[in-house]
């Protein structure tokens, strides 16, 4: 059994768009977190410094992925409204020649 869903397709290209944005915005913030981790690594010597810095790259990490994860999704997103706009402009145009071709 089939079911009918149904989308907006205008908020889907904006949560895409938005999307685009935040990976956008955070991958400049990924440089400065790896480089932030870099000197908690090197603040102090000994335990504490080295517990700082693993969390810093484990933070930059995070960032990272979370960019690449906003940009797929919101890749997946613009081009997945892009093909749903195609194939209803192709149905409309099959409707129109349909009705075109038709006696009156």
């Amino acid at each position: 059994m089939s079911v009918q869903i149904a989308i907006q397709l205008d908020a889907v290209r904006a949560l895409g768009e938005e999307l685009a944005a935040l990976a956008t915005e955070l991958s400049a913030d990924t440089d400065l977190c790896a480089s932030s981790a870099a000197s908690l690594a090197t603040a102090a010597p000994g335990e504490v410094s080295d517990r700082a810095g693993a969390t810093g790259r484990s933070w930059a990490t995070l960032v990272a992925d979370l960019v690449a994860g906003a940009d797929a999704a919101s890749t997946t997103l613009l081009a997945a409204v892009h093909s749903y706009r195609l194939a209803d402009a192709a149905v409309s145009d099959r409707l129109l020649a349909a009705r075109a071709g038709a006696p009156a």
